[in-house]
Parts: structure tokens; C-alpha cells; sequence
């Protein structure tokens, strides 16, 4: 009994961790909120130890589009990701506050240049950010002249994506992004992060409640419970 509530006590603290992350991210642009399952939680047939360690997975679901009027926003409408340029190879953003390098680049928040569909869309030196326009399929004009076109690809299996950080996903090596055809560009906006607050909210004072009736059964388990209450606190 105690070795099964402390490896439930171990799976709600990643769901505390997942649920602080989103509240953290909850202003983030592009932002996609996490989501944790014990595996064997509500199991016909649990595993005698109890539930596993919480499963992580992350929400690609749409969050809304808010206008900001910049050119230089794009809003992806629809399952794609924008690509960025590593060291360790592609990475894939939902993230579309651009802005040009000191070379001209299109680069995302984080100093990442932007992937075009032949290579890093450059801007003219002399071009100010009213002059570019961006259409529903990704395309980049300069006062009417094209220069390139947003790289923006879709995985038939977002749970292979990795977060790495910085709003970015990685792919396995064997995975690739197929050419977007389900989505389109929205110059001027902002998709705002898919997380609700309030949802968020009630969903930690539920864990809060679990948590402490956990730990009371672990405090009427006798020594070897408080034994294992102190190793899950510490």
C-alpha cells in the first residue's frame, strides 16, 4: 500500500511541475500546454507497484489568433510549424514574432534564423517592416517583389515532437515534416498560447486535494510509511 501511494505521490508532483509550467507560459506566444497521465491510473488490472511515473505530452490544439498589426507577426492557422535553423539540425516553432538579423535574416524571438523554402529569407537593407507582405500560403514580398517563402511543415504524428526549449520542438532523426497543405499564414497576428488559466487552476487545487489524502495514508502507514513519506518529500 505505501509503495503504491508513493509512486502516486511521484506522478503527481510531475503533474504540479506540468501545471506550474503552463500557468508560467500561459502569456507566451505559440505556447502549447503540457499534459501529464499516470499510465495505470484507472487501470482494469494495475500494476502491483502502483502507477507509473506521469507520461508527458503536449497540446498542439489551436490557440486563438489576436491581431497585432505588425508585419512581421505571422500566426500559423491550422496544424504546421514554422522551421528553424540549428547547430543540431531543424526545429520546429509555433512561435511567429519575426524580426531581420543585423544580415538582413528573418530570425524568430530567440535569434533563430527563420527556414525559407530555399534557404534563410533575407530582406532588403533599405526595406522598413510596412513594405513586407506575407500571404495565407507563407509567401514573402518586398513592395511586390517576391524574396522567398516561409518554410511551414506538418507531422502526421506530433507525439514524436521533443520540447527543447525556448518554444521549440526537435523531431527524431527519422521523422520529417511533409510540406504544409492544412494551414495557413496570418500576417499581423499573434496565436496566443493554448492554455487557460482558470482550467489550469482548478486542476491544481484537484492535485492539492489528492496530494494531501496521499500523504495522510502514507502517515497512517506506521514507520515504513513515514519512511517513504520522507524520501518522497525530500
Amino acid at each position: 500500500m505505501s509503495l503504491n501511494v508513493a509512486a502516486t505521490l511521484e506522478g503527481l508532483t510531475d503533474q504540479y511541475q506540468a501545471i506550474a509550467h503552463n500557468l508560467a507560459n500561459a502569456s507566451t506566444v505559440g505556447f502549447k500546454r503540457r499534459l501529464t497521465v499516470m499510465t495505470d491510473a484507472g487501470a482494469a488490472s494495475p500494476s502491483p507497484d502502483g502507477p507509473s511515473p506521469a507520461a508527458m505530452f503536449t497540446d498542439f490544439s489551436q490557440g486563438r489568433l489576436v491581431q497585432t498589426g505588425r508585419p512581421l507577426d505571422v500566426a500559423l492557422s491550422g496544424p504546421g510549424f514554422l522551421v528553424l535553423e540549428s547547430p543540431n539540425g531543424p526545429l520546429y516553432t509555433r512561435n511567429g514574432v519575426l524580426r531581420p538579423n543585423a544580415q538582413g535574416q528573418l530570425v524568430d524571438a530567440e535569434g533563430r534564423t527563420v527556414s525559407g523554402e530555399g534557404g534563410p529569407i533575407i530582406l532588403p537593407s533599405a526595406a522598413g517592416e510596412s513594405q513586407v507582405n506575407i500571404s495565407s500560403d507563407g509567401k514573402v514580398a518586398v513592395n511586390g517583389a517576391p524574396i522567398g517563402a516561409l518554410q511551414i511543415v506538418e507531422f502526421e504524428d506530433t507525439t514524436k515532437l521533443e520540447a527543447v526549449g525556448l518554444n521549440a520542438y526537435k523531431a527524431p532523426a527519422n521523422v520529417a515534416g511533409d510540406k504544409a497543405t492544412k494551414t495557413t499564414v496570418e500576417q499581423g497576428y499573434q496565436e496566443a498560447s493554448n492554455v487557460s488559466p482558470v482550467y489550469e487552476l482548478v486542476g491544481l487545487i484537484k492535485l492539492c486535494r489528492l496530494y494531501e489524502a496521499n500523504i495522510k495514508a502514507l502517515q497512517a502507514g506506521g514507520d515504513c510509511g513515514k519512511s517513504i513519506l520522507q524520501v518522497a518529500m525530500a
